[in-house]
């Protein structure tokens, strides 16, 4: 049996820096997507010649036919109707990822430039606002992996995989969720923007180190793919803790900070019995016998 109880879980600038920047993700991301359809290979290193690429997306002929393809490393694999190609109204449409999924939906390279270092810019500044806002008033630190939470993973797993009944979480996240965000915070957004700033000929005159260190610009702009979408499987599973761990509980708390909260119930203390105490009234008896002695 449980009771629940409301407490103030998410502060004003946590709430309004989340909302920033899932818009600034979603549009980065369908932004970045638009600039790799311009030329839909990476690379490692400083050559970019498309017969030497780590993957490619495109389309060939295939008879009568065209048909989409993923080649990783070498391997091809048919993806028509997904990547490469895909049949619209307009006939067989030729583009590494469909217009649905990127920014803008027709093909511009300069507009999808404009949004996506824009945004960026927004992503950063919120990301940072909130980083330095909630290292201040100490609220980072109850979601940062400790060795003490690495070593409750196993167990949080074979709870969320119904193979034990008691869940390892002590306080208001739980290990993985902890390894997350801490691989988030830590690892993936300052990677993502050193690989996109290195992507930058602008900066590489100021700042020419940034593409050195990550091997090339060629392949900073694969590190830069493959962690954006570290980041979008990162989402899939926020968003997949926020519906199976109570959707509308957790909605609320990242809109008006209030988190409800099941606590457990105190067991009632013991009723009084109904028959008298023996053992006082012996003692009162024995007290009345010595004194009529």
């Amino acid at each position: 049996m449980a009771a629940s109880n409301l407490v103030y879980r998410h502060n004003r600038i946590t709430r309004l820096t989340h909302w920033i920047n899932a818009v600034a993700l979603m549009v980065l991301l369908m932004s970045g997507l638009m600039i790799f359809n311009a030329h839909p290979h990476l690379y490692w290193g400083h050559t970019s010649e498309p017969d030497k690429a780590l993957l490619s997306i495109g389309a060939r002929e295939s008879g009568a036919e065209v048909r989409g393809y993923v080649e990783l490393l070498g391997t091809r694999i048919d993806s028509t109707g997904l990547l490469g190609a895909r049949q619209t109204a307009d006939g067989v449409s030729q583009r590494a990822f469909p217009s649905w999924a990127t920014l803008p939906g027709y093909y511009s390279l300069a507009g999808a430039r404009r949004w996506h270092f824009f945004f960026g810019w927004v992503f950063t500044l919120a990301g940072l606002t909130y980083v330095i806002y909630n290292l201040t008033v100490g609220h980072m630190k109850k979601f940062l992996l400790t060795p003490a939470d690495a070593a409750k993973i196993p167990a949080m797993i074979a709870y969320y995989l119904k193979l034990r009944k008691d869940s390892p979480q002590v306080g208001e996240y739980n290990p993985l969720q902890k390894m997350a965000y801490t691989s988030v915070f830590v690892l993936l957004a300052p990677l993502v923007l050193l690989s996109g700033m290195a992507m930058s000929p602008q900066l590489n005159v100021a700042f020419n180190w940034m593409p050195a260190v990550l091997g090339g610009r060629q392949s900073a702009r694969t590190i830069h793919f493959i962690l954006a979408f570290g980041i979008l499987f990162f989402v899939f599973g926020h968003v997949f803790m926020v519906i199976t761990q109570g959707f509308f509980n957790n909605m609320r708390s990242m809109i008006t900070g209030w988190y409800r909260e099941k606590v457990p119930h105190h067991e009632p203390p013991a009723p009084p019995t109904s028959e008298p105490d023996q053992a006082a009234t012996v003692s009162a008896l024995a007290t009345e016998e010595a004194n009529h002695v």
